[in-house]
This record gives structure tokens, sequence and C-alpha cells, in this order.
């Protein structure tokens, strides 16, 4: 077995255990790298596909008003800032012998899948009351999603000890994250349209992409290490312990700045796809080829990014891409007086950049929890601590994104309607749309650039305080 593999062969790889049991294994087999990224799967299915057709769905096919849909889409990911953080620090408590991540990833992955049908076929009459039932079905799929990501992101700082194997774990995860996203994003639009009805297509789309984050969550819980290995013991804390140890660590909080950016970023971008490819490239279907252009980049760039991570350094490598990230979504602007081709190339050059911010920034926090892990001693585990709020910051964006551009929306006048009748949209809030795709995450990334800048400056984004 290779010095990789045995890094990653389980959680007390690499260091001497303490007494007591002996230290949890993955349970399934194959290479350690896919039983960690199959994961992402799911992750990608779920962080992809309401961001980018479901506050489209309230308003253009359920008749939900846009201030009203804002609302829908952004208070379940607001309730995860609060549920994050604990499901973090009672992943790191928790016992037994299916150890601390399985039973989480597990029964969130369940919920998951069937809180997500249910949202994607919303029985009710259009308008308020279809309202209620998309936001509540949508408020357990955030609760369960929770269960499931914060004890993954979690697992990775477990699984290896050497920085290098971490960044090749991750390079893995955003493999496997972009393949989910380029599938289920770019198939969700084309089930969409394969029905009748747009209600019905809606529907069928829930269904096979439910069965795919049901199948991703509870394959990557199966090979999650199990047991009470001495490493894992739990450290107890409270929220606000958990908040003074973020705090604690200003690598962290960099890393944090620059992932709620990211996220809140490409929130909005997702949101504002499905809405620039119907009003202002007059072409509904065309979201699964915009998908293309942004996905496929990421899967081909992921390990070139891998490789100028050795040579740049991981905070270089973070900064580098989320500048291409901010000159092609900038360049979009342009999208009104340029051909078609142009505007799908100004997209790909996102892609490179949303591969390069995916790896580092997921790597450089397994670096942080590593870190920690060792000043606290043998037998502490922080992880859920730092990847509750970690994750946290996930969702809070990506809800933000779409809800941002909602409101964007509803003050320049949109209008909503069914799929029977698409309504005549006024010029103020053409210029929305094409903002949301262009301009607006260019400027939300600003700050991100500052972090990213400060964390190549001070260590080359080696893991520290």
């Amino acid at each position: 077995m290779s010095a990789p593999d045995r890094a990653v062969a389980g959680p007390g790889a690499g260091a001497a255990p303490a007494p007591g049991p002996a230290a949890p294994a993955p349970a399934g087999g194959g290479p350690p790298a896919l039983r960690y990224a199959v994961g992402a799967f799911a992750t990608g299915t779920f962080g992809t596909v309401p961001g980018l057709l479901l506050l489209y769905y309230l308003t253009d096919t359920l008749a939900v008003p846009a201030a009203v849909a804002s609302v829908v889409v952004f208070l379940p990911k607001a309730w995860d800032v609060f549920l994050n953080p604990w499901v973090g620090r009672r992943s790191d408590r928790t016992r037994g012998r299916f150890g601390p991540r399985l039973p989480w990833m597990a029964g969130g992955g369940v919920a998951l899948s069937a809180g997500f049908v249910l949202m994607f076929a919303a029985p009710t009459p259009k308008g308020l009351p279809s309202a209620v039932w998309v936001g509540v079905a949508f408020f357990c799929c955030a609760s369960a999603y929770a269960a499931f990501q914060v004890p993954y992101t979690a697992v990775l700082a477990e699984l290896a000890d050497d920085p290098a194997v971490r960044t090749r774990l991750a390079t893995w995860r955003t493999v496997c994250y972009g393949t989910a996203i380029l599938l289920a994003g770019g198939a969700a639009p084309l089930l969409v349209h394969a029905a009748g009805s747009e209600r019905v297509g809606y529907a069928l789309m829930g269904g096979v992409l439910g069965l795919v984050l049901l199948t991703g969550t509870l394959a990557a819980a199966s090979n999650a290490p199990r047991g009470t290995g001495a490493r894992a013991r739990p450290t107890s804390m409270t929220f606000r312990q958990q908040a003074a140890v973020a705090r604690a660590s200003r690598p962290f909080r960099r890393l944090l700045g620059v992932h709620l950016a990211q996220t809140l970023a490409t929130g909005i971008m997702l949101g504002s796809a499905q809405y620039f490819a119907t009003y202002r490239l007059h072409d509904a279907k065309a979201t699964t080829a915009l998908f293309g252009c942004l996905i496929l980049p990421l899967l081909l760039t992921a390990p070139v990014w891998h490789v100028a991570g050795r040579r740049l350094g991981p905070g270089r490598g973070l900064l580098a891409s989320i500048c291409l990230f901010v000159a092609g979504s900038s360049l979009l602007l342009a999208s009104p007086v340029v051909p078609r081709l142009l505007v799908y190339g100004c997209v790909a050059v996102c892609g490179v950049g949303y591969a390069g911010m995916q790896t580092f920034a997921v790597a450089m926090l397994s670096d942080v929890i590593a870190e920690d892990a060792r000043e606290q001693g043998e037998g502490h585990s922080r992880g859920g601590a730092f990847t509750g709020l970690w994750t946290a910051a996930e969702v809070i964006g990506a809800g933000a994104g779409p809800a941002l551009f909602s409101g964007l929306l509803a003050v320049t006048g949109f209008v909503s309607s069914s799929a029977a009748h698409r309504a005549t949209q006024p010029g103020a809030a053409l210029t929305a749309i094409l903002l949301g795709v262009s301009l607006l995450p260019a400027l939300v990334l600003v700050p991100a650039v500052v972090c990213a800048a400060r964390l190549a400056r001070d260590r080359g984004a080696r893991p520290g305080r």
C-alpha cells in the first residue's frame, strides 16, 4: 500500500494511538479517495438544483410573487445558520459502534431525499398555498442536508495527516462535485421540459434526483469511519465556545470570509441563470448549455489546480481562482452585444475559477482542523465545531444569493406568471437579470479577494493561528 493510501486508511494513521479502543477505520472498500469523494455527488446535486430552479419554479410555474419567493428560498437557509453549528457539536460528541459521523450522514440522507421529492411536487393551487408547501419541504431538506453535510465535511481531516494528501482528496471531491453539478444541473432542466406540463416535469425531476441524493448520501455514510477510536474522543463545548474557537484561528476566519462570499456569489449566479436563459438569451433550454460551460472546465481543470497548488501554494492558488471567476462574471455584462459563443466562453472562465475555489478552500479548511487537533493533543476532536460553522456559512450564502436576486427582481417590477402564460417583463427587470449573472457576483467576491490575498501573504495559507 502506498504512503498516501496509508495516510487515508483510517483516522488514526500516522499518529501514535492513545490507550483505548482501536482507531476507527472506513467501513467500505475501494480506493480511499473515491470512498471520501462519493458524497460530493449528493452535495453537488442539492447544492445546485434548488439554487438553479427553485426560485424560477416558484415565480414562473406556481405564480408565487417574487417577494414571497425570496422569503421561501432564504428562511430555510437562515435556519441552518443555527442548526449547522449544533450538528457539528453533536456529531463530535456522538459515540457508538457506528462512529460519530455515520448515523448523522445516513439519517440526513434519507430525510433529504424524501424532502427533495416533495419540494418539487406541490399539489396545492398556485400562489401562496404553493409557497407554503414548498417552504415547509425546503425547510425539511435544509435541516436534513445539515445533518449529512457537516459530518461529511469533518471526515476529511480525520482521514489524512499529510496536507498534500488532504489536497489530493479535496481534488477528488471537487471532481465528483463537478460531475454531480454537471449531471444534475444539466439534466434537471431537461427532465422538467421532458413532460407534457412543467408541473409534471418538476415532479419527475424531483423523483429522479431524489434517488440520486439517496444513493450518494448512503454510499458515503456506509464508508464513514466507524468505532470510537481514542483520537476521535470529543471535546464538549457550547455554541459560544465553538464561536470562540473559530475566532481564535485567524486562517479559519479568513477562509470563512472567502467561503461565504464564494457561496453567495455562486448562489446569485445560479438563481439568475434560468431567468438569464429565458429572458436575455430568449431560450429557456439554454440553461443546460450554460451549465455545461460552467462545469466541464471545472472537471477538466481541477487536477490542474492541484498541480498549480504545489507550485503556488494553496493561498495563492485560491487567490488566482477567485480573480478568474470575477473576470469571467464581469465580462458577462457584455452578453447583450456579443455572440452567444462568447457568452459561453465567459461562463467557462468562471468554471475554471470555480474549480480552484472549491479545491483550495476545502483543503485549507482540513489543514486548519488538523492543526487544531495537534495543538489540542491526542484524543480531542473539534472538527465538527469548525465544519458546523463552515457549512452554516455555505448554506446562508447559497440561500441568500437567490433571495438577494429575487429581491432585486421584486424592486425592479418583475411580473410573476404561470407556466401556461409567460408575462412580458419591464426593462428594469431585464437589467436586473443581466446584473444577476455578471456584475453582482463579481462585486460580492471582492471581499474574498482581500481575504485570500492575506492568507497567501501571511503563511502561504499554512494552517496556524
